[in-house]
């Protein structure tokens, strides 16, 4: 193998703008595992970190393939190396490509959190069939939710966009197509959709074109009610009794939990979500629905236990024959030199149904 350089190319991120410049390459510690990147990807948040938080200064990223080069003993994803938690880490199995593998960690972390640990959703099919709907289907996300649903046994009611019927081939079993129902219209189908099933759980992990979208529709139709009775139609007879909210902008966490209370049999069910909900939004819940805010970050501390087994699961859940299938890929030229496009690609919601990729290798001056 060979030596471990002292120095490394990495994007650096800021408020202003995104940077490739030189790093040191960081040392393992206890619990931990340096990464050698053959590939990464962006996520929404890579963007927004910079923006909301003061004075961020960081090499983003948390999702990367690589070859482990170092093991210590007992910080960002774009660059040449990574420290990572080595209980967050899986083998990649041959059938799984590099660039397909850096899709999997943080959104899939946010899914098995947010339906499992959050939502307390059984891991296995039990009993009656429940159902859950899950906004943003063909989001990072929302396609590994849809899959870890259906594996959980559920009736799986998705909300997507141009990128539907890649949600509809991942297990979806109803798929609403919010641009072909406006207004009433839109309530009104998502009520039929849950056709009196025991839906409890709503997941919102709409993307952020997909929740820009979502906000104009409601908007336009007087206090969001429509999207309200159009989500109330999809879920009715289908038990659902869970929310997942992986966005929470302007209200929908609340129209979310809304739909829920009139949808689950019993009035009550969960929603979770990811971005932080106003307490004057929160005071809008339904008596009967409870929420709670789902983070990642959990992953290393509180839910590592729970998590380290989620993730050691997910070289076999690649291996399996049906196959867990990661987001689908679309590589940027010039590897991390791509890293500001990419990002401003997200933030202006111009992808969609797919995850964008950098191949180290591909970076122009790379030593």
């Amino acid at each position: 193998m060979a030596s471990i350089p002292s120095e490394q190319l990495g994007v650096l991120s800021t408020k202003a703008s995104e940077t490739l410049q030189t790093f040191p390459v960081p040392s393992p510690g206890p619990g931990e595992v340096l990464i050698q990147n053959i590939a990464v990807a962006s996520n929404p948040k890579d963007w927004k970190m910079p923006i909301f938080i003061p004075n961020y200064t960081a090499i983003e990223g948390n999702d990367v393939a690589g070859i482990i080069v170092k093991v210590g003993e007992g910080y960002g994803a774009y660059a040449q190396y990574t420290v990572a938690p080595a209980a967050t880490t899986f083998p990649i199995p041959e059938s799984t490509s590099f660039e397909e593998a850096a899709t999997l960690p943080l959104a899939v972390g946010t899914a098995f959190i947010g339906l499992f640990k959050r939502l307390g959703i059984p891991e296995k099919p039990s009993g009656e069939q429940k159902g859950i709907i899950i906004n943003g289907a063909s989001s990072s996300v929302g396609s590994y939710a849809v899959q870890l649903a259906k594996r959980a046994g559920l009736f799986v009611i998705g909300i997507a966009g141009s990128s539907k019927d890649y949600a509809k081939s991942l297990g979806a079993d109803l798929i609403i197509d919010y641009r072909e129902h406006t207004g009433d219209a839109l309530e009104k189908a998502l009520i039929e959709a849950a056709g009196g099933r025991n839906v409890q759980w709503v997941y919102d992990a709409i993307t952020e074109k997909g929740s820009t979208t979502v906000e104009i529709v409601i908007t336009h139709n007087v206090g969001r009610l429509p999207f309200e009775k159009a989500l109330i139609e999809a879920a009715t007879g289908k038990n659902v009794q869970w929310v997942y909210d992986a966005i929470a902008e302007k209200g929908s966490s609340v129209i979310l939990s809304r739909v829920l209370a009139k949808v689950s049999p019993t009035g009550k069910g969960k929603v979770t979500f990811l971005l932080p909900v106003s307490d004057d939004d929160l005071k809008q819940v339904p008596e009967g629905i409870e929420y709670e805010r789902t983070l990642v970050g959990t992953a290393y501390g509180e839910d590592k236990d729970f998590s380290a087994r989620f993730y050691r699961q997910i070289g076999q859940w690649l291996a399996a024959s049906p196959p867990f299938q990661p987001n689908r890929v679309k590589v940027l030229p010039d590897g991390l030199a791509s890293v500001p496009k990419g990002l401003e690609l997200l933030k202006t919601g111009k992808v969609h149904g797919e995850k964008l990729v950098y191949r180290i290798a591909d970076t122009p001056g790379l030593k």
